[in-house]
């Protein structure tokens, strides 16, 4: 544990990347974690959720969700390793920044696998799971290797965030022909993270309608870690969906509509000075 990088020190954010995550709903941002970082972090977070992996079916016998990717879920609740990561100030301080806020929370973090011949990520907005309606939350997402395009990276419809909710929508073929729909009839410009390094990430709003093309590279698991912050002072909502009431029991297990988003799985990350 000692041996792991702190990953404490400030990431230098320009003014035009703020008002590009404000604008559109997400950024891309390079070297977010450093090539040494990465390689310290890259076979924790791997030991940790291989592990902790239920998705065992071969990939063709898998509903379209399954293909996607193997999914791990609050990793650094598991082991104290990944733990050091993903409550890094060092990531904290940018979801701050990115949102504009003065302090953030632990929503919770996943590891997502996309597997060589791995199915393509259906449109969907991350926050439409969430009892966290007014909330402000973002979602980084980095990969643990170097990325192609024809690995499945990001694409986003950018400035969709100004829709809100959208309503219960699971990520699946019908959220994916639903929203391919909206995203073509109000005219939103499509935006794509393109081929990333390790340790690059894109960061995105938990309104942001997005999805990811399938793995079609010949051998190479697209390995990413991703952890959602959500605004300090941020309060829960009444859950108005079975999915929404999971996550309420999941993710808030000592809280309850009403309450502040500040449970025990929801440790402080940064606080602005």
């Amino acid at each position: 544990m000692s041996s792991l990088p702190q990953l404490s020190s400030p990431y230098p954010l320009a003014p035009e990347q703020i008002a590009h995550y404000q604008q559109h709903g997400w950024v891309l941002l390079r070297e977010v974690a450093g090539t040494e970082e990465v390689a310290a972090y890259r076979p924790v977070i791997g030991e940790v959720t291989m592990a902790h992996n239920h998705n065992t079916k071969p990939l063709a016998q898998r509903d379209t969700y399954g293909k996607a990717f193997i999914q791990v879920g609050n990793l650094w609740e598991r082991d104290d390793r990944v733990k050091a990561f993903s409550l890094a100030k060092h990531f904290g301080q940018i979801a701050a920044e990115l949102m504009g806020v003065s302090g953030v929370r632990m929503y919770h973090d996943q590891a997502l696998y996309k597997e060589a011949g791995g199915g393509y990520t259906p449109w969907h907005q991350d926050q439409q799971y969430w009892p966290l309606d007014g909330a402000k939350c973002v979602t980084l997402w980095m990969p643990l290797v170097d990325a192609s395009t024809n690995m499945g990276t990001m694409r986003f419809a950018s400035g969709s965030q100004e829709l809100g909710y959208l309503g219960a929508m699971n990520i699946s073929d019908d959220s994916e022909k639903k929203l391919e729909a909206l995203v073509a009839e109000r005219g939103f410009p499509l935006g794509v993270a393109g081929a990333m390094q390790a340790g690059d990430a894109t960061f995105h709003n938990g309104w942001t309608i997005h999805g990811a093309p399938g793995n079609t590279s010949e051998s190479t698991t697209r390995e990413v870690m991703t952890i959602i912050f959500i605004e300090d002072g941020a309060t829960i909502t009444e859950p108005d969906s079975p999915q929404r009431e999971n996550d309420l029991r999941g993710w808030f297990p000592d809280r309850k509509p009403g309450d502040k988003a500040d449970g025990t799985l929801n440790p402080l990350i940064y606080s602005k000075g």
